[in-house]
């Protein structure tokens, strides 16, 4: 019990943080929240093995907190990207930021499992000492390097209006829009698939079939790293079919996110042709995590496309949805479950997977939308006029 509420303790920080780092976003920019996320973070990685020297609750705390931090990360990355990206590099520019951080999870899973089994370097607290200081070292970079907008790069000319001034957030207008709706049902649903596949499916190998634990280990570092190449791949894609303008921002959004759902669902056919056999799973674990790339050419871009004011905002606010999918998926899973662990119990959590996947795309290509909202543009407008007033 104290290991699962060690491990979960992050996702309720995590979930609640969204939307106020969303606010925070706005008013104080991206650059100024990541600086102190990093800071923060390195702070609490050096804390850590103390924490648990001294009383697991205290460590519970700093997981806590760990996520409330996190939780200001996805609403200051899309605040920047969308003061430096332009419409045809939005999918591209996403990609590579969701694939840094997938390339950065397993290089970090792989050294920590060496370091915390070398214990001539001091074990497990090393590793938490170690990331401290390359946290130190990337806080000195970011500060010395990243702009919060190309107005502030000589080499620049930007007409965009001063976008750090404290200004109200329209969250009425927000909350009731149709497509900001669409982005969190997406979110919701696309999420809930990949966390389904990352937390539980392992556990399905396990029990169901016996796999050692190093496959698990090796099935387990292969999703991030998968879906971060196709992601970086169909965002390429993505933005040249925006670029040549072959087809519309919206229908290339809504083109993406069926390819990845329906490849996704598709990879269920294995399973009920061959009655659960091993290999078939494994294909579908494959195909489910390169399917779910597509999200970098899809859904993700989408805030951008219907803000560039609030993008960071509305990303939050979305998130907040993917983020409960964390909380939710182990509870569900341990309802179905608990009782009966068969064959039968995990083909509803399959099929209650693929049939969430499947409505939330259906919801997306009815609500969404890739152009900016009245919302978003009346601030902008009233930015231009305060402008001119000053020239």
């Amino acid at each position: 019990m104290t290991q699962q509420t060690l491990l979960g303790a992050f996702y309720y920080g995590y979930t609640v943080m969204q939307i106020p780092g969303g606010i925070l976003a706005v008013k104080l920019g991206g650059k100024c929240i990541i600086t102190f996320v990093i800071i923060s973070m390195s702070l609490i990685s050096a804390l850590s093995p103390w924490a648990a020297s001294v009383h697991v609750g205290l460590l519970i705390t700093l997981r806590i907190l760990d996520g409330v931090i996190k939780g200001m990360v996805i609403p200051a990355v899309f605040t920047l990207l969308s003061k430096w990206a332009n419409v045809g590099e939005r999918s591209v520019m996403v990609s590579i930021v969701f694939a840094g951080k997938a390339f950065g999870g397993v290089i970090a899973n792989y050294t920590t499992g060496l370091i915390c089994s070398s214990y001539k370097i001091g074990g497990w607290p090393m590793s938490f000492y170690i990331y401290s200081m390359f946290g130190a070292v990337l806080a000195i970079l970011w500060i010395t390097f990243v702009s919060e907008s190309p107005a502030e790069q000589d080499e620049y000319i930007s007409n965009t209006p001063n976008q750090n001034k404290s200004r109200a957030i329209p969250l009425y207008d927000i909350f009731t829009s149709k497509p900001v709706w669409a982005i969190a049902v997406a979110r919701f649903s696309t999420t809930f698939a990949f966390n389904f596949f990352l937390i539980e499916v392992p556990t399905f190998f396990s029990n169901m079939f016996g796999v050692n634990v190093n496959k698990i280990g090796l099935l387990t570092s292969l999703p991030s790293f998968i879906a971060a190449v196709t992601g970086l791949l169909s965002a390429a894609v993505a933005d040249y079919i925006i670029q040549q303008k072959y087809l519309s921002i919206l229908k290339t959004r809504h083109l993406f996110l069926v390819l990845g759902v329906v490849l996704s669902v598709v990879g269920f056919i294995p399973l009920v042709v061959t009655g659960y056999n091993v290999l078939a799973v494994e294909i579908l674990y494959i195909v489910f995590f390169a399917a779910s790339g597509f999200n970098s050419a899809s859904v993700l871009p989408n805030a951008m496309d219907i803000t560039d004011e609030y993008a960071g905002f509305v990303a939050a606010a979305t998130q907040t949805f993917a983020s409960c999918t964390g909380i939710i998926i182990p509870i569900v899973t341990g309802l179905l479950i608990k009782e009966q662990n068969s064959l039968e119990r995990w083909t509803v959590l399959f099929s209650l997977t693929g049939g969430i996947n499947l409505l939330g795309m259906v919801y997306f290509i009815m609500f969404s939308e890739a152009e900016q909202q009245v919302w978003s543009e009346q601030k902008n407008n009233e930015d231009e006029r305060i402008g001119l007033i000053n020239k």
